[in-house]
């Protein structure tokens, strides 16, 4: 627990087990604010190129890259087995990932050869985060988007994952927490802006019953059998359940960075 090392990572992707159909229902539900903010993100008129750092399944870059075929997505992990994690979820997806094992503070890229730089789940593994902060705004070009993602600080769920990780019950290793002030206030110190933030996932109750009850009744519904997984990754709102979400998404972009579990900024690099 006191240390994150690639020994460590490992070992935890070489026991994970996440059905493809699980993974993408997760993401394409709690994910959806991050996803929102990624995507408007990314240039308009010419062909990103984006990477993705302490990338583990590589979702994020896979449903991005879905979306935008010309995309030039690269992803990176310190572990050679979730490498291998993601490249199979690309493959499953049919999208194009350049994947690869490597070191978030030595990364093997001219400056300034990316639009959009992210990380999920990540910083908070660092005690000290500013060589990865460093390395990330050197591959980003003058003007592209770098997000933050990382646990909020000021919610229940901090207090339990302490607790945990005091009593060695925490499988994700050692971390910390932001709150969105701290992560703002990063900016001058790397040569960016902050140009917008988002928060998601508000505990498992609320979000099954409330966020997304539409979403849990389909999975109560659907037959447990081998064609759950592709039931999740097909499922589909309606026009009643996008607009549910959407007023979710406005909640979660006013005060998701205050009092949700994740929060996400994102940074401009300054020209």
């Amino acid at each position: 627990m006191k240390t994150n090392d690639r020994q460590f990572y490992e070992v935890f992707w070489a026991h994970f087990k996440g059905p493809l159909g699980t993974q993408l229902a997760i993401h394409r539900s709690s994910r959806r604010p991050l996803l929102k903010l990624l995507e408007r993100l990314l240039p308009e008129t010419r062909a990103a190129r984006t990477l993705e750092v302490g990338c583990g399944t590589a979702l994020d870059s896979c449903l991005l890259a879905a979306g935008r075929p010309a995309l030039g997505a690269y992803v990176c992990d310190l572990s050679e087995k979730a490498i291998r994690v993601a490249r199979e979820n690309a493959d499953q997806l049919g999208v194009s990932l350049r994947a690869f094992a490597g070191d978030l503070t030595a990364l093997p890229f001219l400056d300034g050869e990316f639009d959009l730089v992210f990380s999920q789940g990540v910083l908070e593994h660092f005690r000290d985060p500013a060589p990865a902060m460093r390395e990330q705004v050197r591959v980003l070009r003058p003007g592209g988007a770098l997000v933050v993602d990382v646990p909020q600080k000021f919610n229940v769920y901090t207090l339990r994952k302490h607790q945990a990780m005091r009593e060695g019950n925490w499988p994700w290793g050692w971390e910390t927490e932001y709150s969105a002030a701290e992560l703002r206030r990063w900016a001058p110190h790397y040569g960016l802006k902050v140009t917008g933030a988002v928060g998601y996932q508000h505990g498992r109750l609320m979000d099954r019953l409330l966020v997304h009850p539409h979403r849990t009744l389909h999975k109560l519904l659907t037959p447990r059998n081998g064609k759950a997984a592709s039931a999740a990754n097909g499922y589909q709102p309606g026009p009643l359940a996008l607009n549910w979400e959407a007023l979710w998404d406005g909640i979660d972009a006013r005060l998701g960075p205050y009092v949700a579990i994740n929060v996400a900024v994102a940074f401009q690099k300054i020209s």
